[in-house]
């Protein structure tokens, strides 16, 4: 058996170990929301952690991987061994000891987090927050990937980027979106956004979110939906992948975010049987990743021939409810553009601020310009400076999003990268099939997904974001086709 496959059989026993850590935390969010103690459940994520630990970090890997090296290999067998590579380098650098308080605290910090949000009480949460940043720090002092410690974190979600190339994108968008959100919301004939605070039955928001993602075709035989406080969706095989949703926000989040994890789901079930149980049995970068689940949400799910097909379902479903308003005040209310609190309910062109407050704040929190007590100032300071408002307390505001709880730090700017690279994907697929918009006015979604599964799906983790980016579009990610989609969108809904 030649080196690379040696490396292949043992990377398969790890990828299944991280399908059952996957299935702890699906458990734990789907069915412990209420649970006090999760102490138990904190120290089997740590033992997973700890034996994923030690097999990445086998000196065999070290030896076959340097045998690898010598061999002659194809695309997909190169891939492997650059992926094999990289998580070893970065697993041999950081203690056991680590790795397991950092599982261990993720699970305690979540119920904290949990607890805090509930109560809109930032104090509650303040010091395993703590705890998880300096750890963050730790791991990130200990990888040393990039000079600064951010762009360190960043490459873990973002392979590649650092927090300088991010900064160049983000800062020219800044402030052109600041005076777009101006710009709209001074029009005179803004959307009214009523239909929207009636009251839905949640029962029936899940049931019909269901109907639309299988329509879409989603697999039931190999996934399932289910209910959460945070939407997720996770892989617990090649062929399982579990999505979930919330029916407890503002209308129609439900609908909007069960899309958004469809189109995370999708991703995966698309990865070629090639790949199965291999380290390329993944998106390639969170950014591409979040550009399939914004595409599906966003320029698909929230297009006007989308609703074409569905509003009458739509209808049927609450008719009480949609019984006086037409197609076109639906389709123009689900797209108010409007600055709110809460990130996950934004709207396509707020929501990139959302991204770029948290992006600054992790920044100087990792460089210890900031301390985790003066977070929710901070938060509610840098949220009025860019869309215009103050999160009336800690639930809205600073407590807001998991991922803290979490240690994914460095994983937030990945969400609006996925913003621009969505918008330019979505471009090159409507050149190579002009008739995707008629496709949607007649509940047709197949050619839109072959496109998708052709030039990205089917891939995994074989290229890096900004190969894959060039092999599909021709260039390098470019924020204008996000300015112009939104602007092209935008500018008839509010009747500019």
């Amino acid at each position: 058996m030649t080196a690379i496959k040696e490396l292949r059989d043992h990377f398969a026993e790890i990828m299944r170990l991280n399908y059952i850590q996957a299935l702890l935390s699906w458990d734990q969010e789907v069915n412990m929301m209420e649970y006090k103690s999760l102490e138990g459940r904190s120290k089997q994520v740590s033992l997973i952690e700890k034996l994923l630990h030690q097999r990445v970090t086998d000196e065999r890997v070290g030896t076959l991987i340097k045998k690898a090296e010598k061999l002659e290999l194809n695309e997909i067998e190169k891939a492997m061994l650059r992926e094999i590579t990289r998580e070893y380098n970065l697993a041999t650098k950081l203690p056991e000891e680590l790795v397991t308080e950092i599982a261990e605290t993720s699970i305690l910090a979540a119920r904290e987090w949990r607890e805090a949000r509930k109560k809109s009480n930032f104090s509650i949460f303040q010091e395993l927050l703590e705890k998880t940043v300096e750890l963050q720090k730790e791991k990130a002092e200990k990888l040393g990937t990039h000079p600064d410690l951010y762009s360190t974190l960043i490459d873990l979600y973002e392979p590649g980027a650092t927090y300088n190339w991010i900064a160049n994108i983000f800062d020219p968008i800044k402030p052109k979106l600041i005076d777009f959100i101006k710009k709209l919301n001074s029009s005179p004939n803004k959307p009214h956004d009523s239909l929207l605070k009636k009251s839905y039955d949640e029962n029936k928001q899940f049931e019909l979110s269901r109907e639309i993602i299988k329509k879409l075709n989603f697999d039931f035989g190999y996934g399932r939906q289910d209910k959460v406080t945070h939407p997720f969706t996770t892989s617990l095989a090649s062929f399982d992948v579990r999505i979930t949703t919330r029916t407890t926000e503002p209308f129609p989040d439900c609908i909007t975010s069960t899309i958004h994890e469809f189109g995370h789901a999708i991703y995966e079930m698309g990865i070629k049987k090639e790949l199965h149980d291999t380290i390329l049995c993944n998106g390639t970068s969170m950014g591409i990743h979040e550009s399939q689940s914004r595409m599906w949400e966003n320029i698909v799910g929230r297009s006007k021939e989308f609703w074409i097909y569905w509003y009458p379902t739509f209808q049927k479903y609450f008719p009480e409810n949609l019984k006086d308003y037409p197609l076109e005040e639906f389709h123009r209310a689900i797209n108010i553009v409007q600055p709110s609190f809460i990130r996950v309910n934004a709207d396509e062109v707020t929501y990139g601020l959302h991204i770029i407050l948290r992006f600054e704040i992790e920044k100087d929190l990792i460089e210890g310009k900031i301390q985790v007590d003066e977070l929710p100032e901070i938060w509610n300071t840098k949220f009025e400076e860019l869309l215009g408002i103050v999160p009336p307390n800690d639930a809205q505001g600073v407590l807001q999003d998991v991922h803290w709880s979490m240690g994914s730090i460095g994983y937030f700017p990945t969400y609006f990268l996925g913003n621009l690279y969505a918008a330019q994907i979505y471009n090159s697929a409507l050149k190579a099939k002009p008739n995707l918009p008629e496709d949607y006015k007649k509940g047709e979604f197949s050619n839109l997904l072959s496109y998708l599964r052709e030039n990205i799906h089917q891939h995994g983790a074989v290229y890096r974001a900004n190969d894959l980016i060039k092999r599909v579009t021709g260039e390098d990610l470019n924020p204008d086709y996000f300015l112009k989609y939104i602007e092209t969108k935008f500018k008839p809904i509010y009747r500019l």
